[in-house]
């Protein structure tokens, strides 16, 4: 094998290594012996003569110049995998690898159970689902579709965007927040209320809400619990640490159920886009045309308050 060789199947250690978090785990995710990954990762600092990792028993850290080093491998994993797709395609089918990231909840309770179904249809695609809390990784692997939120338009011009949904949001509170607020009928009647705060929103003690007939009003309120994720913001919710901003879909059973009752009817935040986004339509494979339209269409039913329960979070 030549050199070039070498250093390929070299950065392909690294990669394995940095994504694991360190040899040992890398070795059990990828099946690869400890002394295999040690002794790649040696020569290729022997070649470069550069240190990529410091590593003792007590500390496993990625220097600089091994941070770029992994963004190059990542790079050349990715391509090699594009090409094999390619060729995969030119057959016709859906087949090779397709890589999913979105929030936590949203993997639960949509993008997963689609990426199973999928996967029983079409045996020959691979999927990753990389579920996260929002926040992207210093050594996040490329992936094929990115599932975020936004309340903004995205302006990096190198992906492709696609909205899938426009969710609404509206307030919500334990039926003994309600209770203690007087009516709670107009904004003007949450001033300085308890509330939830969103991690994901510019400003967790100041929101905007909007009324079809009414205009646009701002309030400022006392956050007394804060979080990322719409899941705990929920359960604050239900446990009545006061007003929250959420889904109106994820909200339907709490509301049969009375566990959470309206706030301010008719006032409601902005809603959130949901989006995905990738590199390029050409750089989609059919599995992940494929993956994309069928995503598209499961998550019209978020833009649709009261059918099912949906989640999203930053």
């Amino acid at each position: 094998m030549d050199e070039t060789g070498d250093v390929a199947d070299d950065l392909m250690a690294l990669v394995a290594v940095v994504e694991a978090g360190g040899f040992s785990a890398a070795s059990q995710r990828f099946g690869i012996p400890v002394s295999r990954l040690s002794r790649r990762i040696s020569g290729l600092e022997k070649r470069l003569n550069v240190s990529l990792i410091v590593r003792n028993s007590r500390r496993f850290k990625v220097t600089d110049i091994g941070q770029r080093m992994y963004a190059h491998g990542a790079n050349i994993r990715a391509e090699a995998q594009r090409a094999l797709s390619a060729a995969r395609d030119s057959l016709g089918e859906a087949s090779g690898t397709l890589r999913i990231s979105c929030p936590i909840a949203l993997s639960a309770m949509l993008v997963g159970p689609l990426a199973i179904d999928f996967s029983l249809r079409h045996p020959r695609v691979a999927i990753t689902l990389d579920a996260t809390d929002g926040r992207p990784s210093a050594f996040s692997d490329p992936v094929d579709l990115l599932i975020r939120p936004s309340v903004k338009p995205l302006r990096d011009s190198s992906l492709v965007m696609r909205k899938l949904a426009d969710v609404p949001y509206v307030l919500v509170a334990s039926p003994k927040v309600r209770d203690a607020l007087p009516g709670a009928m107009l904004p003007a009647q949450l001033q300085g209320c308890p509330a939830i705060g969103w991690t994901f929103m510019p400003h967790a003690a100041r929101w905007w809400l909007s009324h079809a007939h009414e205009g646009d009003a701002e309030i400022d309120v006392r956050v007394q619990f804060t979080s990322d994720s719409l899941l705990q913001i929920r359960e604050a919710a239900l446990a009545g640490l006061g007003v929250a901003q959420l889904p109106a879909s994820m909200c339907t059973a709490d509301f049969e159920a009375r566990r959470l009752s309206l706030i301010a009817p008719g006032w409601t935040p902005p809603p959130i886009s949901l989006l995905a986004l990738y590199p390029s339509r050409r750089d989609l494979t059919i599995a992940g045309r494929l993956f994309l339209d069928e995503l598209c269409e499961a998550a019209s039913v978020l833009g649709k308050p009261g059918q099912g329960n949906a989640f999203l979070e930053s």
